[in-house]
């Protein structure tokens, strides 16, 4: 098992926009939590929050995010009003959803904290 690497950072306000890569189909987002809990022992999500740069340029600058056709926007607000934590892990602006669990309902919550799927504006063919 590895550390979970954590930034000492304050947490982000609520208006702050919350980005994850793809459309987040739950068998996907149940495999990935599962995947980090057994790296690090707590299920959790990757997401990117819009802290320094707009939307656009943080889709576009982020590699891991400019790979997908689609993304999905929150807020830190909706995630938190929902009852979820992020953890400010790996380089900013690099954030973790800590999921309680992998069950249907916490996936379900979990989903309605997101916009519907939009064309990702950052989307970086390859060539």
């Amino acid at each position: 098992m590895r550390f979970l690497v954590l930034r000492n950072e304050e947490p982000p306000d609520d208006a702050v926009v919350v980005v994850r890569g793809g459309e987040m189909a739950s068998e996907y987002v149940r495999r990935t939590a599962r995947d980090a809990f057994e790296e690090t022992g707590v299920h959790s999500v990757s997401v990117y929050l819009a802290l320094d740069s707009p939307i656009e340029d943080l889709c576009t600058g982020e590699p891991f995010l400019a790979r997908y056709g689609k993304v999905r926007l929150s807020t830190a607000g909706r995630l938190r009003r929902a009852g979820f934590v992020l953890l400010a892990t790996l380089a900013r602006p690099h954030y973790d959803v800590v999921l309680a669990d992998i069950g249907d309902e916490t996936l379900l919550r979990l989903d309605g904290c997101f916009d519907a799927p939009v064309e990702n504006p950052g989307r970086r063919l390859e060539g």
